[in-house]
């Protein structure tokens, strides 16, 4: 084992977190996994995290934060384009941090820290969907007729609701009939 700096190593357990929980989920976030996949004792996850539930939603947020943060469409892509990648991109390497996404929200009704970490990456997605429609109503994009911040909620509430419909495979809910949802509510609430 090299020698690391504190937050070195503090940073090197985070990551291997990272990397379990995109493989294996959540639920496979143990001290004891986590430090194999680091390379190093379980003491030292001890150590360098509070507890193991800490590391835990550490690593949901880190994770969340660089799906929100990821260049989902081009770079000149026009307000609503931006705006629909932000809700429902149909890039597949997102899927584990999705599927992610999906458990800690089963896992919040009984973990207080998984908790949370969703409730600020649901207040992050939330921000970042407002920056948006802002965005594009200050480039006369978008007409806003209610504040940004409720609409951004309202259209986040479709997503996870479409996307409960989504995961149980039904026909009538494809990835075309999810964009098209989408698109109907981003046309009523900005257009």
């Amino acid at each position: 084992m090299r020698y690391l700096s504190k937050d070195e190593r503090r940073e090197e357990i985070l990551q291997a977190a990272m990397r379990v929980a995109l493989a294996e989920g959540l639920a496979a976030m143990t001290v004891r996994r986590i430090a194999t996949e680091a390379g190093v004792a379980t003491g030292q996850v001890h150590h360098h995290f509070a507890s193991g539930g800490e590391l835990k939603s550490l690593a949901f947020v880190r994770l969340i934060r660089t799906l929100l943060d990821a260049d989902i469409v081009a770079e000149n892509a026009n307000w609503r384009e931006r705006l629909h990648g932000m809700l429902g991109s149909d890039d597949g390497g997102f899927e584990p941090y999705i599927r992610l996404w999906r458990e800690a929200q089963i896992l919040a009704s009984r973990d207080p820290e998984i908790k949370s970490a969703y409730i600020l990456t649901m207040e992050m997605w939330h921000q970042e969907t407002v920056a948006i429609i802002q965005g594009g109503a200050d480039a006369k994009e978008f007409t806003l007729t209610d504040r940004a911040e409720n609409i951004a909620w309202r259209l986040i509430g479709l997503v996870c609701g479409l996307d409960g419909i989504y995961v149980l495979n039904m026909a009538e809910m494809d990835n075309a009939a999810f964009n098209k949802h989408l698109d109907k509510l981003i046309t009523l609430e900005l257009f």
